[in-house]
């Protein structure tokens, strides 16, 4: 490979690699215009899930500030004709699966929602619902009266007497029944929790509600976002986002300022909402089609220097009077084994953060799946990232094989070449001419090099995504002491000070990969002056990937090493003799 087309391939390398973080600094996706969607109403069956088994994981958290309520009409008093209960009581869950408390406040508010599973630090588990930011489900109308409500603001009574610390095993189920009276409305919530299911069940049944709902409608939203369970909380929050699926088709919504972001709604029915962080979602999911759109809103917080986000994403129902309706309500991983069994859709969103995710979202999901087959076999993701290392090393081994042959001819007639540079050097026209001559007589293709290494920057971008953003990876430990979680870096000990983009770690995988960049470089460099290339690049790597996870920065050690092993291979079996000069000078 010549100069400009090494620089070529180098430059787009560069370009893959830093889509993730162009995107997240200056993209702003162009707003969509609204669709209105329609379809017909048909009754789905509750969800049967069979348990799935996830990885362990690690988490801190985030400070919150409650979200401010505006009210879509002029303030009035707040309604006054309600039955409550007299106090609020919490009910304390455990499942294989969850540690949860909900209250009677608002029939079934999610007070604490932690994932058993997944660990945040040192000994905490990983929350989606936290007390301290607010956040969770809430049902909120206007009144007849045209007063904002938000039922989370009542204490309901209960009815079901099953008590208030529950224990359940994986095959058990519990329906918790409130209800509540107001203005003349009966409004009944169910609120039911499985053993082996990350999702709550939701029904709401507004009796008699043509006295309280205006125009029989209502919101049911999820308030505040989600908090940050990662240790780099500015990249676990760079993930944050909102969607919304209408007819299989998703719309986003993003913050990334302290600004009140600017609100938008899409009409038509709804198959889910949902909220982000790079591995944990808050969804809410329809069961019936009785909605009729849904509204983003939402702000940003600075804490600690870091930029919160808070979603308030709302599905626009009209009650109907026709009995209870049903919502399921997904706290859980992102993990596509679990999300696919929601006949929703709601898998879509995996690998779908910013457009990079999804241009390579076909290939980086076989790859995930692959991965996870491994797994079954070896339960350790380290090694499964060595054997992965070895089979992609084996199936682009023919167009890597190419590209080194092609790069011998073209140092084998670089004697040539530069004779025909010296003889024409002020014809640039014959030059090009009597170099394509050169290649058609020593049947060299001066895109052989480089071509076969572009062919296989969408599967090296796609690793990256799988590598960078799995959660099978999250708390995946591969050598006890130094590589305890493959979702972070390798760290062996904190500078005292940090340094733009490195930070302030120092991680041993990315300084091995600089250097096995460093040797290849030196194995295929064919010109001298390219010399500076030869360490200008794997420093640059070694900066940029210095706070990537470990186990991408192990996938890409071990592929430099497996190239070098291959370059040496193919080096000793075909070393061709260079041509020798003086050809050129018999040229007509």
């Amino acid at each position: 490979m010549d100069k400009k087309s090494l620089l070529a391939v180098l430059i787009i390398t560069i370009v893959i690699l830093l889509l993730p973080t162009y995107y997240g600094l200056i993209y702003d996706e162009k707003d969509r215009t609204p669709e209105t969607n329609q379809s017909t109403n048909t009754e789905q069956e509750p969800l049967k899930i069979t348990p799935v088994d996830t990885e362990k994981s690690v988490i801190p958290e985030a400070k919150t500030v409650k979200k401010e309520k505006q009210d879509t009409v002029a303030e009035r008093p707040e309604i006054t004709d309600v039955e409550q209960a007299a106090e609020e009581k919490n009910i304390s869950i455990e499942t294989p699966l969850i540690s949860a408390v909900i209250s009677n406040r608002g029939g079934g508010k999610i007070i604490s929602w932690q994932l058993k599973k997944y660990k945040q630090g040192e000994n905490g588990l990983v929350r989606i619902v936290d007390d301290r930011m607010n956040n969770g489900p809430a049902i909120t109308f206007i009144s007849v009266d045209g007063v904002y409500t938000n039922l989370n603001d009542f204490l309901f009574f209960r009815t079901d007497g099953k008590g208030n610390d529950i224990t359940l095993v994986e095959n058990e189920k519990i329906t918790f029944s409130f209800f509540l009276t107001m203005q003349g409305s009966r409004i009944k919530k169910d609120f039911t929790v499985y053993g082996n299911r990350y999702h709550a069940d939701m029904d709401i049944d507004f009796q008699n509600s043509q006295h309280l709902l205006l125009n029989g409608d209502y919101e049911i939203e999820w308030e505040n976002g989600l908090p940050s369970n990662e240790q780099n909380k500015v990249d676990d929050y760079s993930y944050s986002e909102a969607y919304a699926s209408m007819g299989g088709e998703i719309e986003t919504y993003s913050i990334s300022s302290e600004e009140k972001g600017e609100e938008k709604t899409y009409n038509g029915t709804i198959d889910w909402i949902g909220i982000r962080t790079k591995y944990f979602l808050s969804s809410i999911i329809p069961i019936e089609d009785k909605t009729t759109g849904v509204t983003f809103s939402g702000f940003g917080v600075k804490t600690d220097d870091i930029l919160v986000p808070k979603y308030n994403p709302s599905i626009n129902v009209n009650y109907r009077n026709s009995g209870p309706d049903r919502y399921q309500i997904y706290m859980g991983p992102l993990d596509h084994g679990v999300l696919t069994q929601y006949e929703s859709g709601i898998d879509a969103i995996i690998m779908r953060h910013g457009w990079y995710e999804k241009t390579f979202r076909a290939i980086s999901l076989p790859i995930l799946s692959l991965l996870k087959f491994f797994y079954m076999f070896i339960p350790n993701y380290g090694m499964v990232i060595i054997i992965f290392s070895v089979l992609v090393k084996i199936v682009v081994y023919p167009l890597t094989k190419k590209s080194y042959k092609s790069m011998k001819e073209m140092s084998r007639v670089q004697p040539l070449l530069t004779e025909l540079r010296e003889k024409y050097k002020s014809d640039p026209q014959r030059l090009n001419k009597e170099t394509m001559k050169l290649y058609k007589e020593h049947g060299i293709n001066p895109l052989g090099g480089c071509l076969p290494m572009l062919l296989q920057l969408p599967l090296l971008a796609a690793l990256f995504i799988v590598f960078r953003s799995t959660i099978q990876l999250r708390g995946a430990t591969f050598i006890p002491g130094w590589i305890d979680d493959l979702s972070h870096p390798d760290t062996l000990f904190t500078l005292p000070f940090s340094l733009p983009l490195y930070g302030n770690q120092f991680n041993l995988l990315p300084i091995l990969m600089a250097g096995s960049m460093i040797m290849q470089s030196k194995m295929t460099m064919q010109d001298p002056k390219q010399k500076a290339m030869v360490y200008i690049m794997p420093i640059f790597m070694l900066v940029l990937f210095n706070q990537f996870p470990s186990g991408l920065n192990l996938y890409y050690t071990l592929f430099n090493v497996l190239t070098i092993i291959q370059q040496k291979f193919t080096d000793n079996k075909n070393t061709p003799e260079p041509v020798p000069a003086g050809a050129v000078k018999s040229r007509k």
